[in-house]
């Protein structure tokens, strides 16, 4: 059977793009295309090539034709992104029984639109052109554990392509947390004060490191709280420490009582330690190759986002490489790594449906 689905967002836009595969796909598109040069398609598909033309008789639509796939073969018409004219352009196709499909939530092209950074949205575009089912198919064809482990281990990445990391920042009461989330971010998004206890909520903040979408959480300072509300906000502060991709745990370098992270404060293999205020003297004795930083007056922020991103994303994936861009995608990759024998067809049934 040869389909058509629409691949940008449903509205009007700049450009529309409608995907055609099937069988019969080419013919098709040869018999409404007219080339601007005035010269036919080929008779056969030609892989990444494109065309420019009118499509449709009399005054037609100016298109631009492409090849995507050629076995079965798969076309992208990019066409006016007018309402009036994208519902042309599919009933035209409908006239000649191509069947219309509907989108998937699940497709990299209906992920794309929700893409929050420009960097995730260029990583799954690379999976809108096959990227991750070309290195699926490379791996059944010639095994091999190191490839198989390198596309485990972008499974991070591609859990995180649409939701963001969530990195919390945690720490006794007046270490700086809401100032850091301030110079992380690149604005005020939380209050500061030098009265302790001022944040009792956990606020959160968006924001892209390195390209890459990061939630940041600025909890309440632990300690044993002295009256209900403030203890509310610590319970909540522990149940996102719980959560956490990383806890960034800020100790108070002017403080000569400075608080280390009890056994309750979040997993210690998902924590960076920091010590805040080094523009004040220093009145503890803390570890030489602890990260010194100033929140209020960005020393030291820049090296730490870096950290930060590196502790994220450590393998980040390159141009063009296949990502596994699903939570669920990434759960049978890591089966696959896990337990090769059973899981490698679980990959097959991936790239087949």
């Amino acid at each position: 059977m040869t389909t058509q689905r629409l691949l940008t967002p449903p509205g009007t836009g700049a450009i529309a793009t409608l995907e055609v595969a099937g069988p019969q796909a080419w013919d098709v598109v040869r018999s409404l295309f007219h080339p601007a040069g005035g010269k036919p398609l080929p008779p056969q598909p030609v892989l990444h090539r494109v065309w420019f033309g009118r499509l449709g008789e009399a005054a037609g639509d100016e298109v631009v034709v492409g090849v995507r796939q050629l076995d079965p073969p798969i076309l992208e018409i990019h066409s006016h992104g007018g309402r009036r004219v994208v519902q042309w352009v599919t009933n035209l196709f409908s006239q000649q029984g191509v069947m219309p499909q509907p989108r998937s939530d699940e497709s990299p092209w209906s992920l794309l639109e929700q893409a929050p950074t420009v960097r995730t949205a260029g990583v799954l575009l690379d999976q809108c052109h096959g990227a991750f089912e070309r290195r699926v198919r490379d791996l059944l064809a010639s095994p091999s554990p190191a490839k198989l482990a390198r596309l485990a281990a972008l499974g991070s990445v591609g859990r995180h392509l649409i939701a963001p990391w969530k990195v919390v920042i945690a720490g006794a009461p007046n270490v700086g947390k809401s100032s850091l989330v301030n110079a992380i971010a690149g604005y005020q998004r939380s209050i500061t004060s030098p009265v302790a206890g001022t944040t009792r909520d956990v606020v959160t903040t968006f924001a892209a490191l390195d390209g890459w979408p990061v939630e940041l959480a600025d909890t309440a300072g632990l300690r044993v709280a002295a009256e209900s509300l403030e203890a509310s906000g610590i319970d909540l502060a522990r149940r996102f420490l719980r959560e956490a991709d990383l806890i960034v745990w800020l100790l108070d370098g002017s403080d000569v009582h400075a608080v280390w992270p009890g056994e309750t404060d979040g997993d210690p293999t998902r924590r960076v330690m920091v010590v805040n205020k080094a523009d004040q003297p220093t009145a503890t004795a803390l570890p030489d190759d602890l990260p010194r930083i100033s929140a209020t007056s960005g020393e030291g922020i820049a090296a730490l986002i870096a950290e930060i991103v590196a502790r994220l994303v450590p393998f980040p994936p390159q141009p063009g490489e296949g990502v596994p861009y699903t939570p669920a995608l990434a759960d049978i990759v890591q089966a696959a790594n896990n337990d090769p024998a059973n899981g490698l067809p679980l990959l097959a049934g991936v790239v087949a449906s």
